[in-house]
């Protein structure tokens, strides 16, 4: 079966059955793994309109906002994925990216990174969000 058939029949499913969370969930999935953010947060939006506690969407939701040029969709998603879950790291460091490359807030970035940190120094991204505030030192004001 070929992209254009599992993606036609996932969309049937849809159809057939809109409260089909597997079924949108795996389109939007698909349309992020292929680079199209415009369809990815579409089904993005429809899971979350099904289960709206699902912080892995809503981050992939955020990352596909942010590659469409809406930063502050993008942030919103991270932040409510936080909200929804703190222990998301996911959330914490894409949200710090984006502050940092895509808003240029560096001192906000660190804040969130930190943040990991402070709720979660074992995680996983543990190790990653130190990195990252080892690589982008604070900003400093002269005097």
């Amino acid at each position: 079966m070929d992209l254009n058939d599992t993606i036609a029949q996932f969309k049937e499913r849809l159809a057939k059955d809109s409260s089909d969370i597997e079924a949108a969930l795996t389109l939007g999935n698909i349309y992020y793994d292929n680079g199209d953010p415009v369809q990815s947060i579409q089904y993005y939006r429809r899971v979350l309109d099904i289960n709206p506690d699902m912080p892995g969407v809503r981050t992939d939701m955020g990352t596909m906002l942010w590659r469409n040029n809406d930063m502050n969709q993008a942030e919103k998603a991270f932040r409510d994925a936080i909200a929804c879950d703190p222990g998301f790291g996911h959330a914490y460091i894409n949200l710090g990216l984006l502050l940092h490359r895509g808003k240029g807030e560096l001192n906000e970035a660190r804040i969130v990174w930190q943040q990991l940190l402070d709720n979660n120094p074992n995680h996983e991204l543990a190790a990653k969000a130190r990195q990252q505030l080892q690589e982008n030192p604070a900003l400093t004001i002269p005097l």
